[in-house]
């Protein structure tokens, strides 16, 4: 329901997922959960909708704070949304788990449950075991993947810091000289004033003189800042793989609304570079 939800608001298909593959954890436990505790309780459908919708809602509360919390991540966000608690949750979306539950329950499991009894027991195992390793890989793929972003972005965000108070102390000195220029001008004005044609053309040629290197300075400023833009982009480049840049172009997708709470200026660099790659 999610997938058509975002797909029908955004125009795009996304894998909304936090692994690369089409398991999603979280809805899966969800659903183990709510089959654990209501299972026995399917015939009644307001204890069905309501218990679903607090498992599903209470288990979606922690698993937001759970990635917050080891990923330093914010991976959705409903603070904007009515009723909502610390924005990983919201009464709109906790209705909808609970009309999800239902038809699940009511529906769908029956039919998956009718399914695995009809596989036969040892091609069951065998399915089990291929999944699961298949699972726990891309699992580990996925934190690995995470978790090196997460260190990149802080070696990003050092790097841009210093090249920013490099940039701020060139950006103060060539303030200051365009201060003194002017301080200069003003001073010298009255005596330009009385000057012959020729002195005042002299003095005047040396003031413009003084302004191209100025402007020269400035610009060189500019060549730098947009060689330290490539130098950040070319140290993210060198310690990313193919394989981890299409895993983080993937979760950028599958959460737009992701921010990190440490480097999250780092965090959009990374975006932007992944989309203007794409674009290439």
């Amino acid at each position: 329901m999610e997938v058509v939800f975002c797909t029908v608001t955004t125009g795009k298909l996304v894998n909304r997922g936090f692994l690369n593959g089409p398991v999603c954890p979280i809805y899966g436990f969800g659903m183990v959960i709510v089959l654990l505790v209501l299972g026995r309780f399917s015939d009644n459908l307001w204890l069905l909708f309501f218990g679903g919708m607090l498992l599903t809602t209470a288990l979606e509360l922690v698993g937001g704070w759970a990635l917050k919390k080891f990923f330093h991540t914010t991976w959705w966000d409903y603070s904007e949304e009515p009723f909502n608690i610390g924005g990983y949750v919201c009464l709109k979306f906790s209705l909808a788990w609970g009309f999800c539950v239902v038809a699940a329950v009511r529906v769908l499991h029956t039919a998956v449950e009718t399914f695995v009894h009809w596989l036969p027991f040892v091609l069951g195992v065998v399915l089990l075991c291929i999944l699961m390793a298949y699972f726990l890989a891309d699992t580990i793929v996925t934190v690995m993947t995470i978790r090196k972003l997460n260190r990149n972005l802080s070696i990003i965000n050092e790097m841009a810091a210093k090249m920013r108070r490099d940039s701020d102390a060139l950006s103060g000195g060539l303030g200051r000289l365009a201060l003194k220029a002017d301080e200069k001008f003003t001073e010298h004005k009255q005596e330009l004033d009385e000057k012959t044609a020729a002195g005042r053309a002299a003095f005047e040629e040396k003031l413009h003189e003084q302004r191209d290197q100025l402007l020269e300075k400035r610009e060189e400023h500019r060549v730098q800042i947009q060689q330290a833009a490539e130098t950040l982009r070319a140290e993210w480049l060198k310690r990313t793989s193919k394989l981890q840049r299409h895993t983080q172009r993937r979760l950028f997708r599958a959460f737009p609304g992701m921010r990190n709470e440490r480097d999250n200026d780092a965090l959009h660099r990374v975006r932007t570079w992944l989309e203007e790659m794409k674009k290439r």
